[in-house]
């Protein structure tokens, strides 16, 4: 119960965290602020922010805890979809279909629904012109 608790409010540290670096994103040092959230939540930030969908879905059963580990990968979807956001194509289109694919694998993996991962996975296919599921 104290883990999961704990684990609840990483998860919203890491919300707001994101909302400061999407406030700011635009800022000189903005890279690497945003480097330094996937290391402070997540692990290395060129390890993860290089590895396919697959890569990082084995990845995280190696390193996360199953309890933790679909939150992480929804996490790391989220670092890849605003940092692609932020890009220019290929590296836009690179990122944002890995975020894709990864809250698809996190939505038929899960056991939830949830109205916010596909709202971000309708932004997503809207930026990329990808039929909706």
């Amino acid at each position: 119960m104290l883990q999961r608790d704990y684990f609840i409010r990483i998860i919203e540290e890491f919300g707001r965290a994101l909302q400061v670096w999407l406030g700011r994103r635009e800022e000189p040092d903005g890279q690497q602020k945003l480097e330094d959230l996937y290391t402070a939540y997540l692990g290395s930030y060129t390890t993860l922010r290089n590895m396919t969908w697959q890569e990082a879905v084995a990845y995280a059963a190696d390193h996360w805890s199953p309890e933790r580990r679909i939150r992480m990968l929804e996490m790391l979807a989220d670092l890849w979809m605003y940092e692609g956001e932020t890009k220019q194509n290929p590296l836009r289109d690179m990122l944002l279909d890995k975020a894709f694919m990864l809250y698809d694998y996190i939505e038929s993996k899960s056991g939830e629904y949830s109205l916010v991962r596909r709202r971000k996975m309708k932004h997503i296919a809207s930026l990329k012109n990808i039929p909706e599921k």
